[in-house]
């Protein structure tokens, strides 16, 4: 495989002061904003093809808060893939997710690595079965039916990919990484492209983890669904 068949781009502004750790990661244990605007806003590209990313349009993306079944925002991806949610805050940071759907695809699942106080960006690479079940076997794991899948991308405070981190979650799953951009069997942490492949955890929450360059990054929970993929990057 050329590519990592998935990922998870999210652009967020970056938090802290410019004291404190090593550049890329100010923002370490900086507090999460309590206020947001009225409105933010969620956009950018649904795309296919994990070997040679392309544009996916039909693409039905629905904003949810955790928690909660009433859907925030819902728009379809346009032939170009883009698509863009307006989200009503009520002034405070949402603590929500995206679920993307299209048929011939695996349903997927987005979070962020906090609660959104300003507008977000991403990229959503969707697989398919087949995509999943390549990936699967060029890394050495037989998967289960039944349990969860993440795909995780670990970043600075400025956005950028972090090479040499370290994943984890809790409960445990097989974490596996590219090397290069190819996902590998035998490496043990992230590639440039801060990715990571967690395989085979327990469906439902799930906590996830990351050291990077000796500093603790911050956690935070995902619903890992059975059977579906789960994205999510994490940051200082």
């Amino acid at each position: 495989m050329r590519r990592a068949p998935l990922g998870l781009l999210i652009a967020v502004a970056a938090c802290g002061d410019s004291s404190g750790p090593a550049p890329g990661f100010e923002c370490l244990g900086a507090p999460i904003p309590t206020t947001a605007p009225a409105t933010i806003v969620v956009s950018g590209q649904i795309r296919q093809n994990a070997f040679s990313p392309t544009a996916l349009g039909g693409a039905i993306i629905t904003a949810f808060r955790i928690g909660a079944t009433d859907s925030l925002a819902v728009d379809t991806s346009n032939t170009p893939g883009f698509y863009s949610l307006s989200i009503t805050t009520g002034g405070t940071p949402v603590n929500g997710y995206l679920r993307v759907t299209h048929s011939g695809f695996v349903d997927t699942y987005a979070y962020p690595s906090r609660p959104l106080f300003a507008d977000l960006s991403t990229k959503v690479l969707m697989p398919t079965s087949n995509e999943l079940a390549l990936l699967s076997a060029a890394v050495g794991v037989n998967t289960g039916a039944g349990n969860g899948f993440i795909g995780v991308i670990v970043k600075d405070c400025d956005g950028t990919a972090i090479a040499g981190a370290t994943v984890s979650t809790n409960p445990a799953g097989t974490v596996r990484y590219n090397s290069g951009s190819t996902p590998s069997p035998s490496a043990t942490s992230t590639s440039s492209d801060g990715i990571a492949y967690v395989f085979n955890v327990t469906a439902g929450n799930v906590t996830v983890m990351a050291n990077a360059s000796g500093n603790v990054l911050r956690q935070h929970v995902v619903n890992a669904r059975a059977d579906v993929v789960t994205l999510t990057e994490i940051q200082p």
